[in-house]
């Protein structure tokens, strides 16, 4: 191939490359399907974090996802939660292949659950919102849903 031929080849793949969609989050409403919003993710992990205000103990839990390929598409994966105080709906112990460790005043828990669908009550009082990796918040009660979808779109099976 010439040097002009490998030009106009590297050309044209660049411009596949910069049209193609980027790794995309998804948001709609569940059941209904609707989509509410979409933001961009890391294509080389996405992931994302649901930060909320614990409805009992009045305390902050993070949950962080990752989404994985699989052989029926893309899932989410509990990676870790973290929070502080023991209540209703929190870890009080680890199970198989887990760890739950000491984080400063509170807890971590490491883990690898799938949870497929990734469904989410978007609760106003307890300030439920979508942190991304780019710093940007997504709160979830003001899309409109009484319960938001989550899941990905256009990311490449590394």
């Amino acid at each position: 191939m010439r040097p002009a031929q490998r030009g106009a080849v590297a050309a044209a793949a660049l411009l596949l490359a910069l049209r193609a969609p980027a790794c995309e989050l998804v948001l709609s409403a569940h059941p209904e399907g609707g989509e509410l919003a979409r933001a961009a993710l890391d294509a080389a992990a996405p992931g994302l974090r649901v930060a909320f205000t614990h409805s009992v103990l009045g305390t902050p839990v993070e949950d962080q996802y990752r989404f994985r390929p699989g052989a029926s598409g893309w899932r989410a994966h509990l990676v870790q939660e973290r929070f502080e105080g023991q209540g209703y709906g929190l870890p009080y112990a680890a199970e198989a292949g887990e760890r739950l460790e000491r984080d400063g005043a509170g807890w971590r828990l490491l883990t690898d659950r799938v949870v497929d669908p990734l469904v989410v009550r978007a609760l106003a009082r307890q300030r439920m919102r979508v942190l991304l990796a780019d710093g940007s918040e997504l709160v979830l009660a003001t899309l409109g849903a009484p319960a938001v979808a989550m899941r990905v779109e256009h990311c490449a099976r590394g």
